[in-house]
C-alpha cells in the first residue's frame, strides 16, 4: 500500500490497515527510524482507572475484575460521605 505525506508532515494510515489493527482515533504509535526506513508500532498501554471529579472513570480495554473495583471504590466513597454526617 502507498500513502502520501501531506504538507504538514501527516500520513494517513489506509482504512483497511486501521481496521485490521483495530486502530482508533487517539491511538498512540511509536515511530522509529532505521537508515531511510520508518517503522510505526502501536503502543499498548495498560488499562487505567482514574478518579475524575470524585467519580471512578475507566480508560482502556476492560480486563480483570472491573465489577469488584467499582464496588470497592463505591464503598470507599460512601464511607467518606457517611463520616461527614453530624450526629
Amino acid at each position: 500500500m502507498e500513502t502520501t505525506l501531506d504538507r504538514f508532515g501527516r500520513v494517513v494510515i489506509p482504512k483497511r490497515l486501521r481496521e485490521d489493527l483495530g486502530l482508533q482515533p487517539g491511538a498512540v504509535l511509536q515511530i522509529k527510524q532505521d537508515d531511510r526506513k520508518i517503522f510505526m508500532e502501536l503502543v499498548q498501554e495498560e488499562p487505567r482507572m482514574v478518579v475524575k471529579k470524585g467519580v471512578l472513570v475507566f480508560q482502556g480495554t476492560a480486563t480483570g475484575d472491573i465489577e469488584r473495583a467499582i464496588k470497592d471504590h463505591r464503598k470507599k466513597r460512601l464511607s467518606k460521605a457517611g463520616s461527614g454526617i453530624c450526629k
